[in-house]
């Protein structure tokens, strides 16, 4: 026997499986009796409607509908293909879950943001957005959800706990967060390569009036934004920078330099408040909404949606799916990333072997260059030397026909000045000058003298 309530006066009702119909003793609704699939637990399976694959289970009250769906065109790292489930009724009232996001917020590390890791994007799946906190995340949904309504009117009506069983335990939810991101650090080998700086994690639950098709519905939306932020170890200015100091703009520059994104201003104070060369990376493990029409929304919250946010659970064959496609998503990035470092390596080679052959061609330019230039200069001094001579001799001369003398040089390079009255000039060991207007050979040591 199951005990449901009444949709007409909330009475309960007492169901035997076998009941087609049930008759209300309190208000004499008759009341079809719907088939569900439901578990030993109580819990009611979902499956995905075009696969049959099982997605989750939840519990939800008598009279409510499940069905589910898998995105495989939704996908990031941490949700490598898309789920969600609702639980709706005759009433209009509508529950759903969506699968969480992740996100990456950049906006203060250029140095990730160069050619290499805009090509590891598309591997790794990440998806960049700048931090936001639980509350301006549910307020972008609600707006992106009343645009796909094409919502008149979305007006915030209040905050509430959120709906579960139990009050929010976000201590221990901080705690399990840690040690998820811990495992993933070892689980893709970055462990060690970065400085944790904070943590951050909050779950809400808030209320919205929206109006569409002229027709007004409330609206609720429930989720726990994650963030974990840190700072790459040992990485001052960036690998990008160092690139660009090294190599300027040329095409090394441009390959280990990055296209570095201007950092988008933060509010002092706030978890996104982020030092140089540091990440968030942030996002929701899932999402709850609830829709119904304002009378129905007390009852809907109290009954179905805590009932869906408390006991809703992803199948095991679902869990074990996403860390499997997870896994493959790791050895895609590795194995880019060597073959991205490989292709570095042999840009470098080649880098270092056109530098080698543009050096040596500067080198024979250079010894060429100075080559002539010596040349040059050799010849520059001698014909400079040959006119200062002439001009000497020439000066010499002038002195010498003026003072009526010749100059004779003695074998040792000496310099005697002779009368111009004589033709000849002779010298000897002792540097005796013997002059005369013939020739003759006077002999002995005596060895004529060439005039200069």
């Amino acid at each position: 026997m199951e005990l449901v309530n009444c949709p007409s006066c909330s009475a309960s009702l007492d169901i035997n499986s076998s009941d087609e119909f049930v008759k209300c003793k309190y208000c004499g609704s008759t009341i079809r009796i719907q088939k569900r699939n439901v578990n030993s637990d109580g819990s009611t399976t979902i499956a995905d409607n075009a696969t049959g694959m099982v997605i989750g289970t939840v519990r939800v009250p008598f009279g409510y509908q499940v069905q589910g769906m898998l995105v495989p065109s939704t996908s990031s790292y941490a949700y490598p293909f898309g789920v969600s489930a609702s639980a709706y009724n005759e009433k209009g009232s509508a529950v759903s879950y969506f699968i969480g996001e992740a996100y990456s917020d950049r906006s203060k590390c250029p140095m990730l943001s160069g050619m290499y890791s805009q090509g590891l994007e598309q591997i790794s799946r990440t998806h960049y957005k700048n931090f936001m906190d639980v509350r301006q995340y549910v307020d972008s949904y609600a707006a992106i959800y009343a645009n796909g309504a094409k919502a008149t009117r979305l007006n915030f009506v209040e905050e509430r706990p959120m709906p579960l069983y139990e009050p929010f335990d976000q201590a221990g939810a901080l705690e399990n967060y840690k040690r998820r991101v811990e495992f993933e650090k070892q689980r893709s080998g970055n462990a060690g390569m970065t400085r944790d700086i904070g943590y951050y994690l909050d779950g809400i639950c808030r209320v919205y009036d929206m109006t569409a098709n002229d027709l007004d519905f409330r609206f609720a939306v429930t989720t726990v934004i994650a963030a974990w932020k840190y700072q790459i170890a040992g990485m001052g200015s960036g690998f990008g920078d160092l690139g660009s100091t090294l190599f300027g703009n040329s095409p090394l520059g441009r390959l280990f330099g990055g296209n570095s994104q201007k950092p988008q201003p933060s509010q002092t104070g706030t978890f996104n408040d982020m030092p140089a060369n540091s990440v968030i990376e942030w996002g929701s493990d899932g999402l709850f909404t609830l829709q119904c029409f304002p009378q129905e929304f007390e009852l809907a919250f109290k009954g179905v949606y805590t009932d869906f946010c408390s006991t809703f659970r992803l199948d095991d064959g679902i869990r074990e799916k996403l860390y499997n496609m997870q896994s493959q998503i790791l050895q895609d990035v590795a194995r880019h990333t060597q073959q991205r470092l490989d292709q570095m390596n042999q840009q470098f080679r080649s880098w270092q072997q056109i530098h080698a052959t543009q050096q040596a061609a500067f080198d024979s330019y250079n010894r060429s260059w100075w080559a002539r230039t010596n040349s040059a200069d050799a010849a520059r001094r001698s014909a400079y030397q040959s006119r200062m001579e002439a001009e000497d001799r020439i000066s010499d001369m002038r002195s010498e026909g003026n003072r009526g003398v010749n100059t004779y040089v003695r074998p040792d390079g000496t310099e005697v000045e002779v009368s111009v009255a004589y033709d000849r000039a002779y010298t000897n060991y002792s540097g005796d000058t013997l002059v005369s207007n013939s020739a003759f050979e006077p002999g002995g040591d005596w060895t004529e003298m060439n005039k200069k």
